[in-house]
């Protein structure tokens, strides 16, 4: 994030420091300290909420910890001794929080909010002229009516192997796409590399209902 001033947006390393009290604040929203907010910084990516890099490699355990941190120090039941607005203030940040691990903690999920940040525009030009491959569609729901029927614990497990490996390898090229955007983020193979990124993803998608079916997460599926 571009800071405007030292005043209204004071840092610390890639933390944030309240303005009214100077403490280091947990998350840029809201200052766990005194309770002083900045609604003015709602608009930041889930990313720079979190204070975690705009990545798409982010580690599983990165992602964890910070959800740990800024749950023990945003907790509302701090606040609830405090006055009524303080305390609605601090479920504010907590959801707010909830918001932004729920659009980057899965990797489809967090290749969309890192489309939204590095290519929204070229991204919403391509999306309506991507079509998923015919034939990989065909595959899918011929897998999506295998698995609601009745599978054999070998050719179960043998399918969960299959999806995995499949959701591995496009997470592979989406990194390999996101990078790409990343180091060379005016190029002339930008157009391309956001095509194939969004082919990756809606690959992804079906790999990853695909999965959720086999554990039974999708109702009448199983």
């Amino acid at each position: 994030m571009t800071v405007a001033s030292t005043s209204a947006y004071a840092q610390r390393t890639e933390s944030f420091c309240c303005d009214e009290c100077s403490e280091e604040m947990a998350l840029p929203l809201f200052c766990d300290h005194c309770g002083t907010d900045y609604p003015e910084r709602r608009g930041m990516s889930s990313f720079a909420i979190l204070g975690l890099p705009a990545s798409f490699a982010i580690e599983a355990a990165q992602i964890e910890n910070r959800e740990l941190l800024l749950t023990r120090r945003l907790h509302p039941d701090r606040w609830q001794q405090k006055e009524g607005r303080l305390h609605k203030k601090a479920l504010l940040a907590q959801a707010a929080v909830n918001e932004a691990l729920g659009a980057i903690r899965e990797p489809i999920d967090r290749g969309e909010a890192l489309l939204a940040l590095q290519a929204a525009d070229l991204a919403e030009d391509l999306r309506p002229q991507h079509r998923v491959d015919q034939d990989f569609l065909l595959e899918q729901l011929e897998l999506q009516e295998e698995v609601r029927g009745k599978l054999e614990p070998t050719r179960r497990r043998n399918l969960k192997k299959q999806v995995r490996s499949e959701l591995s390898a496009l997470n592979e090229y989406m990194e390999a796409c996101f990078s790409a955007l990343e180091q060379d983020p005016k190029g002339d193979s930008r157009r391309q590399v956001v095509s194939q990124t969004l082919r990756w993803l809606g690959e992804a998608r079906y790999w990853r209902n695909l999965q959720r079916a086999l554990r039974g997460e999708v109702p009448g599926q199983g």
